[in-house]
């Protein structure tokens, strides 16, 4: 075997053609092939010798990367709010949220007198805890006195007061004990439902914002009922209730004008029941 400087020496001696077929014949390598590094295997490959194996499409059916599990209600509301919240502000999102609304039966004309036992009750046993609002679903009603508008408060589910609260046996029995309170309604007696996320949303619009603000008239006709024109052009005339337009507070009353019946609308104010 020929040392390096041998080795050298004698490829020094050969011409240029020799030396070139000498490195095809694998004896040795050219300048460019020793700069070619184990990348340059993918040059043939679509995308060149760059291509990321971690950007290779995942076969059908198989996902890249591992399903994220699904997000709780109150996990959703949390990562809405971009708000700092304390600790104590999470556990009482995180309460409120494991609550649902009920509804109970009281004696008639005690509901607000029921709320007051359930609200003293739950403060007296200190179970804050387990429970939420208690409401007693009324609104304002524009009413027709004496020929006078009046605002009042009504309750627009009579004998019945809303709950927010855990169930559970030691809740369940609690309220059961509450003075005035007849029952739960819905579910059995040994296992109370909720009422529905969007039943309970509809009755809390309708508490906090009433049609949408517009004024609700109670209206102290029926269809078919005789009522007295009291103003107008049709003073004394006595007349049919025909329709009732709740909306605006009008009645279309049918009076007889030259033996035909007519109908002609009027306002609660200008009327008086036969």
């Amino acid at each position: 075997m020929l040392d390096d400087g041998t080795k050298e020496e004698r490829q020094a001696d050969l011409p240029e053609e020799d030396l070139q077929a000498e490195a095809a014949a694998g004896g040795e390598t050219t300048d460019d092939s020793a700069d070619l590094g184990g990348d340059d295997l993918f040059f043939d490959l679509p995308g060149g010798g760059d291509r990321d194996v971690d950007d290779a499409p995942a076969p059908d059916g198989v996902s890249g990367a591992p399903a994220a599990a699904p997000m709780s209600e109150e996990d959703e509301l949390l990562a809405s709010l971009d708000l700092e919240l304390s600790s104590d502000e999470v556990a009482e999102i995180e309460r409120r949220g494991r609550m649902k609304w009920f509804v109970i039966h009281a004696n008639t004309g005690h509901e607000n007198k029921v709320k007051r036992n359930i609200d003293m009750a739950i403060k007296t046993n200190s179970m804050e805890d387990s429970f939420g609002e208690i409401l007693v679903a009324t609104q304002e009603v524009t009413e027709m006195k004496d020929g006078k508008r009046n605002v009042v408060k009504r309750k627009f589910f009579p004998s019945y007061i809303l709950v927010e609260m855990i169930m559970n046996k030691d809740t369940q029995h609690f309220i059961n004990t509450i003075p005035g309170v007849t029952r739960f309604i819905g579910g059995t007696p040994l296992k109370p439902e909720p009422i529905s996320r969007e039943e309970a949303d509809r009755i809390l619009g309708r508490i906090s914002e009433p049609e949408a603000g517009r004024e609700v008239m109670e209206i102290p006709y029926e269809v078919g009922d005789s009522v007295q024109v009291m103003d107008g052009p049709f003073t004394e005339w006595v007349g049919v209730v025909n329709e009732i337009n709740h909306d605006k507070g009008k009645l279309k009353v049918m009076i007889s004008i030259f033996g035909s019946e007519t109908p002609v609308e009027l306002d609660f104010l200008q009327v008086k029941p036969v």
